[in-house]
């Protein structure tokens, strides 16, 4: 058994999972390439619960990933067990072999148009699907989008996921996710639909057709001020490559209400689907490099 607390080191054995090299780490533990009893190569997400944490957050944690496991669909990770032992838990997932978004390629430079809106796309299907069941990501980020662009495989990880960080929130007081992609009414911690995953959508879109955020603020306090009052920068200033259709759907997703944004997932995969064939395959400059 691993200790808690600590990140395995290669060889070691967590629940039958035989531990590789270390994939990522993020807000609630580590990822690591792992091989299952039969020798399937698996990514192993490990959450320490911490001592003490209590029923709430194991009840959570067992719920969430119950959810995640009745997902199926193409552009969602399967989640293929999940356990816990002691205050260690762990989820074995599909392994994607491409990594994150946020570390593909183009870091801090504009994608070419019709990739960054086939990527969004992609995503707002498998979106779309999820909230057709009644679930929720609530922390859509470059970090929970995975390609392989070679297999041409576009993925969600982390569904539920979200909920165990609010719970781990309010023992500790820190706000859990990245703000920089959540939603005005998530940031000010009121009341959430899926309209708030089209925001964080149209942040990821938005930063893929530009190579920056929206709003660049360097405190959490300034960001909250920033996303509440001021509106999001008009898509074709910084990328003239983008048509106005496009602007002007980026620019919904971005809608500082719920009510102003797009209907539905289903409603912004069906738009993008439509635009691609027209948008620019390749980057002919106009983005800006860099966040804000």
């Amino acid at each position: 058994m691993v200790p808690l607390g600590t990140e395995p080191t290669p060889g070691a054995r967590v629940a039958g999972y035989r531990v590789g090299r270390l994939l990522g780490r993020g807000g609630l533990g580590s990822v690591v390439l792992a091989h299952d009893p039969a020798g399937a190569l698996v990514a192993l997400k490990l959450i320490d619960l911490g001592g003490g944490a209590g029923a709430d957050v194991a009840r959570t944690f067992a719920r969430e990933v119950d959810l995640h496991r009745r997902l199926h669909h193409p552009g969602i990770v399967a989640v293929l067990d999940a356990g816990q032992a002691g205050d260690l838990a762990y989820i074995a997932m599909e392994y994607v072999a491409g990594g994150d978004l946020g570390h593909v390629g183009h870091a801090g430079r504009p994608w070419p148009v019709r990739r960054a809106a086939e990527i969004a796309g992609r995503v707002a299907h498998a979106l779309a699907y999820a909230h057709a069941q009644g679930i929720v990501h609530h922390d859509i980020k470059p970090a929970n989008i995975l390609l392989d662009e070679g297999a041409g495989l576009i993925k969600i990880a982390d569904f539920g996921l979200a909920r165990l960080a609010d719970l781990q929130r309010s023992r500790t007081g820190v706000l859990a996710g990245t703000p920089a992609y959540m939603s005005p009414e998530q940031l000010a911690e009121g009341a959430q639909d899926a309209r708030a995953d089209l925001y964080s959508l149209g942040v990821v879109l938005f930063e893929l057709l530009t190579g920056r955020l929206p709003y660049g603020a360097t405190s959490l306090g300034a960001l909250l001020q920033q996303v509440s009052q001021l509106p999001a920068p008009a898509l074709h200033a910084l990328q003239p490559q983008a048509p106005p259709a496009l602007s002007e759907l980026v620019a919904r997703l971005l809608a500082k209400s719920p009510a102003h944004r797009p209907t539905g997932a289903r409603a912004v995969a069906e738009a993008l689907d439509a635009m691609l064939p027209d948008l620019p395959a390749e980057v002919t400059g106009g983005g800006t490099p860099g966040q804000a």
